[in-house]
């Protein structure tokens, strides 16, 4: 039954603006968020006033297995990864794809297991404005 069918690991992807990308996402995960503030008024119950604003940073999260050298011409270890600043990061779920720009790592995780070595990172999006449109520039 196709109308059930659910996107799955091999729909993920995450690519940075230097063409390189990991081979093998395994999960990932988009937050963006936004600040609500009630204000009441003098003489009222209640709130009378409400303002929305943007966060200040939304957060892309991604795990992936890391491949042997030779396997992939892509990302197969931390390295480049450490040394990337206000760089550009490029999600993929399914035909989706969104670019968030000016981003910075904020935490790379390295696990290993018998049976794979896994990297988790946190990527910081800075003041967030809308998916595609670069701010601080």
């Amino acid at each position: 039954m196709a109308w059930l069918e659910g996107l799955t690991a091999v729909d993920l992807g995450i690519s940075f603006e230097n063409g390189k990308d990991f081979s093998a996402t395994q999960e990932m995960s988009e937050e963006l968020r936004q600040e609500v503030a009630y204000q009441g008024a003098f003489g009222t119950d209640g709130p009378v006033l409400r303002r929305i604003r943007p966060a200040d940073e939304g957060t892309v999260s991604f795990s992936v297995i890391l491949l042997k050298q030779g396997v992939s011409n892509q990302m197969n270890n931390e390295a480049l990864l450490k040394q990337m600043r206000d760089f550009d990061i490029q999600t993929k779920r399914g035909s989706l794809i969104t670019t968030y720009r000016g981003c910075n790592w904020n935490r790379i995780s390295v696990r290993s297991t018998l049976d794979q070595v896994t990297l988790d990172c946190d990527v910081s999006i800075p003041g967030y404005a809308a998916p595609g449109v670069r701010i601080n520039q």
